[in-house]
């Protein structure tokens, strides 16, 4: 297929130009078998589902973890590796799309965005003489490192609560030490508040689905692209100005499934 051939090309470019030794084939091995178990749980839960997205990122995986395994018999052991993880993470895509539950590449996105949050916000809080700032701060780290864990081991769903619940701590510490929650150009802040508002209407229209509500978060999801768009082209206020709509539409997509505001 035309994308997995720009695909494999695309990683010959990033790979080392060296093969991996002949001491990476048992672990190669092994991740190969991990992806072949994750692709047959794959199959039992899209099989039936009618979910074309979720096919589609399945016959990725396919494809892929099937590249893998011819390039590990000619002793590509380093290309192999790569194919392999991906054709994990199409997999998990999957089920991801078949089970309703959050996009794994939207999920790994937010785990980060909450890690460079509270990195840059850690010395601040180091200085802060509010005790109960550093003790709120150090709890949000330890829910971060679970979010990571439970992202790495494919619970996206509990690793998106967990990163949000860090995050959401992280702006309070903030508060806490009178620091100003966001750090960071005003509309990429903007933008990254917007978004977490988001990911908690995509979790709260999830476990309580009505149309008004998916109909709310579409319209929020369809603004907050054209904010990043407009940030892009360095239009700051026009990204001020649609991501803060976008925000409303997401807090309202919150309230018409249920959440409290």
């Amino acid at each position: 297929m035309r994308w997995l051939r720009w695909f494999l090309f695309a990683v010959t470019l990033v790979l080392p130009a060296t093969r991996a030794g002949a001491q990476d084939a048992p672990r190669v091995l092994i991740e190969l078998q991990r992806t072949d178990d994750r692709i047959a749980q794959a199959q039992s839960i899209v099989t039936g589902s009618g979910n074309a997205q979720a096919k589609m990122a399945l016959d990725q995986a396919v494809s892929l973890q099937t590249e893998a395994r011819r390039v590990y018999e000619s002793s590509q052991f380093g290309l192999a590796l790569r194919l392999t993880l991906d054709a994990r993470t199409r997999a998990d895509v999957a089920i991801a799309n078949a089970q309703g539950l959050p996009d794994p590449d939207r999920v790994g996105t937010q785990v980060q965005r909450s890690r460079q949050l509270l990195e840059r916000a850690r010395d601040r809080i180091e200085e802060c003489a509010d005790d109960r700032a550093r003790s709120l701060f150090q709890g949000a780290m330890d829910l971060q490192e679970r979010a990571e864990a439970a992202q790495g081991s494919g619970r996206y769903l509990a690793a998106l609560r967990l990163t949000m619940s860090a995050r959401e701590r992280g702006w309070r510490a903030l508060r806490l030490c009178n620091i100003p929650e966001d750090i960071g150009p005003a509309a990429e802040r903007a933008l990254e508040r917007t978004d977490a508002v988001l990911d908690r209407a995509r979790l709260s229209v999830t476990e309580h689905p009505n149309d008004r509500a998916r109909a709310a978060l579409s319209q929020a999801e369809d603004i907050q692209r054209r904010a990043s768009d407009e940030l892009r082209a360095g239009n700051d206020d026009a990204c001020l100005r649609l991501t803060q709509s976008a925000r409303t539409a997401a807090f309202r997509a919150l309230r018409l499934s249920g959440v409290k505001l």
